[in-house]
């Protein structure tokens, strides 16, 4: 019986069909090959697909995110050890006021390391040279031993405030005048950037109710700023410190600091 069927099943394979008198068993498989084949191509489509949809969200999503400037970047990747450089920006050209004395003396940060905190020095001595003429157009530059004479070699006694971007020395310089000494922290570069904003900037700033900027100190690690002093405290002082029973400060003045406040 199961040759039988054998046989006969040989036969209906082999028999011609209508179809370009291909035998039957060849159609069927061109039919199963057709099928494999259009599996295959429907699986390529889809793969194809989700590569592109993929290729679309990334590019979309780098499109959009933000771009993280130089600086910033500098101050996320920065090392500890990039502490002990000073940043290459900040270069100050100083001319002696004796047109006769050719020698000049040049402060520059560039790859300067501040090391065990080593001033570089071109000139022969900061004893004897007085404060000199800014080359911005305003302001003196300060030597850093003249600063730390007139704050007695930056005492703790002499402090007078303290904050986020560096400690404010109390002092007086040699011909008498009084003076408020800030001396900038260098935390990542912002003792840097706070120099030059209030250099460049405020320093050029003249107002009744703004303290004056006399002049700076840029030496090997140093950024200092000098300011000069005014004896009557801070609004810090007068908002939160011991004024008496009744503060002078009623409601009326405090609106009006803070309307000038926010017309600076």
């Amino acid at each position: 019986m199961t040759v039988y069927n054998a046989a006969f099943i040989n036969t209906q394979l082999s028999k011609q069909t209508s179809i370009f008198g291909l035998r039957l068993w060849v159609l069927i498989g061109i039919l199963v090959g057709s099928i494999i084949v259009f599996t295959l191509f429907l699986l390529s489509l889809c793969l194809t697909s989700r590569r592109r949809k993929n290729h679309h969200k990334t590019t979309k999503l780098n499109h959009h995110s933000p771009i993280i400037s130089k600086e910033i970047q500098e101050i996320i990747h920065a090392p500890p050890s990039s502490e002990i450089h000073l940043v290459d920006t900040v270069k100050l050209e100083l001319h002696n006021l004796n047109n006769n004395n050719s020698n000049n003396r040049v402060v520059s940060t560039s790859g300067e390391s501040r090391g065990n905190g080593s001033v570089s020095e071109t000139a022969s001595s900061f004893g004897s040279v007085g404060p000199e003429v800014s080359h911005l157009g305003w302001g003196r530059w300060y030597t850093l031993r003249e600063l730390e004479a007139a704050t007695n070699g930056l005492s703790e006694e002499n402090v007078i405030g303290e904050g986020g971007y560096g400690i404010v020395y109390s002092g007086v310089l040699p011909d008498g005048v009084k003076i408020a000494v800030k001396n900038l922290l260098n935390n990542k570069g912002q003792a840097e950037r706070e120099f030059k904003v209030e250099v460049e900037v405020i320093g050029r700033v003249r107002h009744k109710n703004l303290v004056r900027l006399l002049g700076y100190c840029v030496e090997g690690a140093y950024r200092m700023l000098v300011y000069e002093y005014v004896d009557n405290g801070n609004l810090d002082q007068w908002l939160h410190g011991d004024v008496g029973p009744v503060s002078p400060m009623t409601w009326d003045i405090r609106m009006n600091i803070l309307l000038g406040t926010a017309k600076g």
